[in-house]
C-alpha cells in the first residue's frame, strides 16, 4: 500500500516538478553566462583600470563592494568570493533569490499539503477510510521527498553542465578597453580561466539539507493544522524571520546570537564547494568559550528529521476534524 501511496503522491507532484526543474535548469543554463560575463569582460577590465588609477588592482572591487553592496553580501552570504574566479562566482547561483525562493515554494507547498491541505480539500476521510496506516502516509511523504529533492539539485546541476559545454572557453575579453586611447598599450592576459561545475555538488547536498530542513518544519506544522493557506502563510512567516534575523546578524554584530537558530545560518554552499568547508563554528555568534564547530549539512538534516519525528507524533495521535 506504501507504493500505491507513493505513485499516487508523486503523479500528483508531477505538473509542478516538472515545471520547477525547468526553472533551475533554466537559471542555473544562463547563470553560467552571466559568470562567463562577469569573469570574462568586466572583471578584467576592472583590475586593469583599478591598477593604472589606483596602482592596486583589487582596490576598485573593494570600493564597489562598500555600502548597498556589502548588504547585498550579506543577505546572500558570498562576502568572501572572488569575481576574477569563474569556479567562485559560479557558487553564487546556489545563493541566488531565485533559487532560495523556488527552494522555499516547493518544500512549504509540498510540506503543507501533506496533512493540512488533505484535510483542507476534504480528501483525508477518503484516504484514511482505505487500511492505509497513518505513519504509512508520512512515510510516503518522506520517500517522495527522498526522490524529489535530490533530483531538483541535479536538475541545477544538469542546467550548469549544459551551459558549461555550450558556453565555451572562458577567454577575458579586453575589446571594451579599445575604446580608451589611454589604455590600448596595457599588457593583457588571455590566457583561457579555468572553470569546472563538479564543484556544486558539494554545495547541493547542502541546498538539499536546506530544502529537507524547510519540507520536515513545513510537516510538522501541517500535522498540527487543519487549513493549508494558515500552514503557509506561517512557515513562510517563519522563514522571512529567520532570513531577515541572519542578515541583520550577519550586518550587526550585536544580533549575530541570533543566527545559529535559523536555517539560514547553516545553508553556505559556497563554503563547501568553494574551499570544502562542512562545519560553521557556534563559538563566532555564541561566546563558548572557544571553537565549536557542527556540521552544517548534518544539523540541517537533523532538523528536518525531527520535524517529520513530531510530524508522526502529532499526526497519529490526533483526532481527525470533519471536512470544512
Amino acid at each position: 500500500m506504501t507504493i500505491i501511496l507513493v505513485r499516487k503522491l508523486l503523479r500528483d507532484v508531477r505538473p509542478a516538478f516538472i515545471a520547477v526543474s525547468v526553472i533551475l535548469f533554466a537559471f542555473a543554463m544562463l547563470w553560467v553566462k552571466i559568470t562567463q560575463r562577469v569573469t570574462t569582460e568586466i572583471a578584467p577590465m576592472f583590475k586593469i583600470v583599478s591598477t593604472v588609477a589606483m596602482g592596486d588592482p583589487k582596490r576598485f572591487e573593494n570600493l564597489m563592494m562598500r555600502g548597498p553592496s556589502k548588504v547585498s553580501q550579506a543577505a546572500l552570504g558570498w562576502g568572501e568570493i572572488n569575481f576574477e574566479r569563474p569556479t567562485e562566482f559560479l557558487s553564487i547561483g546556489m545563493l541566488h533569490p531565485i533559487v532560495l525562493i523556488l527552494s522555499v515554494v516547493w518544500c512549504v507547498g509540498r510540506g503543507a499539503s501533506a496533512v493540512a491541505g488533505e484535510l483542507d480539500r476534504g480528501t483525508m476521510e477518503l484516504l484514511m477510510s482505505q487500511p492505509v496506516p497513518r505513519n504509512r502516509l508520512l512515510l510516503a511523504h518522506l520517500i517522495v521527498d527522498c526522490v524529489v529533492l535530490p533530483a531538483l539539485c541535479l536538475a541545477f546541476f544538469a542546467g550548469t553542465q549544459f551551459g558549461l559545454a555550450t558556453a565555451g572557453p572562458f577567454v577575458p575579453n579586453y575589446t571594451a578597453l579599445d575604446e580608451i586611447p589611454q589604455l590600448k598599450s596595457l599588457p593583457r592576459d588571455t590566457t583561457p580561466l579555468e572553470v569546472s561545475g563538479m564543484g556544486e555538488i558539494p554545495g547541493l547536498v547542502n541546498t538539499l539539507a536546506l530544502m529537507f530542513a524547510i519540507s520536515g518544519m513545513t510537516l510538522a506544522m501541517s500535522a498540527f493544522g487543519r487549513s493549508r493557506w494558515w500552514v503557509v502563510g506561517l512557515a513562510v512567516l517563519v522563514l522571512v524571520v529567520m532570513f531577515v534575523g541572519n542578515t541583520i546578524g550577519q550586518l550587526w554584530e550585536p544580533a549575530g546570537f541570533v543566527r545559529p537558530l535559523t536555517f539560514f545560518y547553516y545553508y553556505q554552499p559556497q563554503r563547501a564547494m568553494i574551499a570544502d568547508v562542512w562545519t560553521v563554528d557556534l563559538n563566532k555568534s555564541w561566546d563558548l568559550g572557544g571553537s565549536f564547530f557542527v556540521p552544517a549539512v548534518g544539523v540541517l538534516f537533523a532538523v528536518g528529521a525531527a520535524g517529520y519525528a513530531l510530524a508522526l507524533r502529532t499526526f497519529t495521535r490526533r483526532d481527525l476534524p470533519a471536512p470544512l
